[in-house]
């Protein structure tokens, strides 16, 4: 049950609306209005509803399971019914046999079309009648934070099918836009509300070593502008074509930690960083391939710097942060910032009840995704500031320096 217990994954979500100023009564009211009836599937489909996220069958939203200091903490079961091809075929079968008589032995046992038709029919009314009784239906349950005070929800949530269900269902509760908050979105609301807008517009992909030959070869007849800088398909494909930030935001986390100490001055708090156990790599001229890298230290590895010296960017880092006296380490993917294998300090002695203990895990949560964001916001801070061109060459020097140590031994 992430959030609750164990590692913590999630994605970040944005909501256009608002929603309940806090987790009151009416609130968690509002989640009993829409769960999944025991007998709310009478043929194959999804229906989706909220639970309190202790279990699938628990639907009392009350303070002490789903009410916290600014969020509500609960869960969205999906529950999904689908006869198996093998057994509506079987159905099938069954119902011609039964329609076959002694009679039929002059013609082969062959059934009429009518009798065919009816057969399936039959099939199919046992189908409906055994869905309707829970036959076949797989039940799902994923956790679901709204956070009051900063007008998001995070979840993990990844998938297309996953997102529309729960933007479907946040909207029907609370009347609210759900919208997906990559690198990209999360760097259109931080600047914006710096007024920095026009400048994220006019954002392009940073070269930081010289493109690959074959990607030379294969913009012949481009213009040059275009020739010296990565296309980074990943985004272009996630249809937020800003998302590359969140690449650069992490070969400049990558950069802190073995050039400048790996200590940031946030304008909030001073966040020590160091990158370890996960390097996953990729080429944003779209010719180079993909490098994954596990184990302790892998930014160490020969691989990690002849991929950087290649062009690639990283598109996941497992990282280790350090922050208001606590320690948080998670693996972090750049581009669609989702947070996955996020590890908590366990509970202080003075949490001696499951409640006491979720509302520890769910202050070190908030710290942790306000560092992260405290983060990003520098970073975006340096990026679009006017010393950007010299930290650029800065990192680009620090990637020649490794492939030339490597070289040396």
């Amino acid at each position: 049950m992430p959030f609750r217990s164990g590692t913590v994954s999630y994605s970040r979500f944005g909501v256009s609306g608002n929603l309940p100023d806090d987790a009151g009564e009416g609130a968690l009211a509002l989640l009993s209005k829409h769960i999944v009836k025991p007998r709310g599937l009478s043929e194959e489909g999804t229906a989706s509803g909220w639970c309190t996220g202790r279990h699938v069958f628990d639907t009392d939203f009350g303070w002490e399971h789903c009410g916290f200091s600014g969020a509500i903490l609960c869960a969205m079961r999906v529950d999904v019914a689908k006869v198996p091809s093998e057994i509506r075929r079987a159905y099938v079968s069954m119902a011609e046999d039964d329609r076959r008589t002694k009679e039929d032995e002059a013609t082969a046992g062959f059934l009429s079309r009518t009798a065919r038709r009816d057969a399936r029919a039959d099939a199919e009314r046992r189908c409906k009648e055994e869905i309707t009784e829970g036959k076949y239906r797989r039940i799902g349950m994923t956790p679901v934070l709204f956070d009051l005070v900063n007008g998001a929800v995070l979840a993990p949530v990844t998938s297309d099918t996953a997102f529309k269900e729960l933007r479907g269902l946040v909207e029907s509760t609370y009347g609210v836009k759900l919208a997906r908050r990559s690198a990209g979105g999360i760097a259109a609301d931080l600047m914006g509300a710096r007024g920095q807008t026009s400048d994220l517009d006019d954002a392009a992909p940073d070269a930081f070593t010289p493109p690959p030959a074959e990607a030379l070869r294969a913009q012949e007849g481009q213009a040059p502008r275009a020739a010296t800088r990565p296309e980074v398909p990943w985004a272009l494909a996630g249809g937020e074509p800003r998302d590359f930030l969140g690449n650069i935001f992490l070969l400049w986390l990558w950069w802190n930690a073995e050039a400048r100490e790996g200590v940031i001055e946030t304008a909030k708090v001073p966040v020590a960083v160091v990158i370890d156990k996960v390097v996953d790599l990729e080429c944003p001229w779209g010719v180079g391939g993909k490098a994954s890298l596990r184990g302790p230290l892998p930014t160490q590895s020969p691989e990690a710097s002849k991929g950087l010296q290649a062009g690639k960017w990283p598109r996941k880092l497992g990282l280790l942060l350090a922050a208001h006296g606590q320690e948080f380490e998670c693996v972090l993917q750049g581009d669609r910032f989702s947070v996955s294998g996020l590890k908590l300090q366990a509970a202080s002695e003075a949490a001696k009840t499951p409640r006491l203990e979720t509302e520890e895990r769910l202050d070190q949560l908030s710290t942790f995704d306000n560092v992260l964001v405290a983060l990003y916001d520098h970073f975006l801070r340096e990026r679009f500031g006017k010393g950007w061109p010299t930290r650029r060459q800065q990192i680009t020097d620090w990637i020649n320096s490794r492939t030339a140590a490597r070289a040396a031994v």
